[in-house]
């Protein structure tokens, strides 16, 4: 198949394969437009992010430590505030790319959604059990300061609540509906194998404070959402799972 020749109105505008899902191409919208804002929103998500969130860890202890002074002001309230300028980021380049935000999985909810999203958090939960396990034979277990950043607090519950539901919609929006779509058209692969390894892998760098252990850890627990993602053509059950897998940090038992 040929591409559209570009001209001054419409700028590479490319037909879209027939995928195995039905979220990148539908009857009324057949056509997919790239934009400097197509590329600018990639490199930011590929590129950016990732070396931004290796390069702020150094050390990951340390780090999670300092956090924990005022998790608040420090973690909940400028982590939502940047998740959703990423959104705004991505729901601005799907409309210049006249696909808009179905394109990337935002179809109506349905009853099933909850289900698939359910099944995935009991499976899922199983085999990150089992990894963790694995990499603290070798070494590269999660820092136990972790939990000085979850919620404490009634004030840091409900903020934490906040957080969960806007970690479940921008996160899965950018790495697993924008981020796994477009390397698939921009890289014109046949295979989803390449787009859901590298958007996991950027997904898992933002948990770089994490250490290692984290990095690997969440980068895999993002290609199980991938996985979702692709077999249900939904991002809603990604959605409700990343929901409510991190809305559970608040029955975390702590020692006062």
């Amino acid at each position: 198949m040929t591409d559209f020749p570009p001209n001054e109105e419409n700028p590479e505008r490319i037909p879209v394969e027939p995928f195995e899902i039905p979220v990148l191409q539908t009857p009324e919208e057949p056509e997919y437009r790239k934009s400097r804002l197509s590329y600018l929103t990639l490199f930011f998500l590929l590129i950016f992010w990732p070396l931004s969130s290796i390069i702020f860890v150094t050390n990951p202890s340390e780090v999670l430590k300092a956090l924990s002074v005022s998790p608040i002001f420090l973690v909940y309230l400028p982590t939502m505030v940047i998740q959703w300028l990423v959104f705004l980021l991505i729901f601005v380049t799907t409309y210049r790319e006249q696909t808009g935000l179905r394109s990337i999985g935002f179809k109506r909810i349905r009853a099933i959604d909850f289900l698939w999203a359910i099944a995935f958090l009991l499976a899922s939960n199983l085999i990150l059990t089992l990894l963790s396990l694995l990499l603290k034979t070798v070494h590269l277990e999660i820092p136990g300061e972790l939990e000085l950043i979850l919620p404490k607090t009634a004030n840091e519950r409900i903020l934490w609540i906040l957080l969960s539901i806007t970690a479940g919609i921008c996160e899965e929006a950018a790495f697993r509906g924008y981020l796994i779509t477009r390397i698939k058209i921009f890289g014109r692969t046949k295979s989803w194998v390449l787009p859901v390894v590298l958007a996991s892998l950027a997904f898992g760098s933002g948990h770089a404070y994490q250490g290692l252990g984290g990095f690997l850890l969440i980068s895999i627990y993002g290609a199980m959402f991938a996985l979702l993602f692709l077999r249900t053509g939904s991002l809603w059950p990604p959605i409700i799972a990343h929901f409510f897998q991190d809305f559970s940090a608040i029955f975390f038992p702590f020692q006062k």
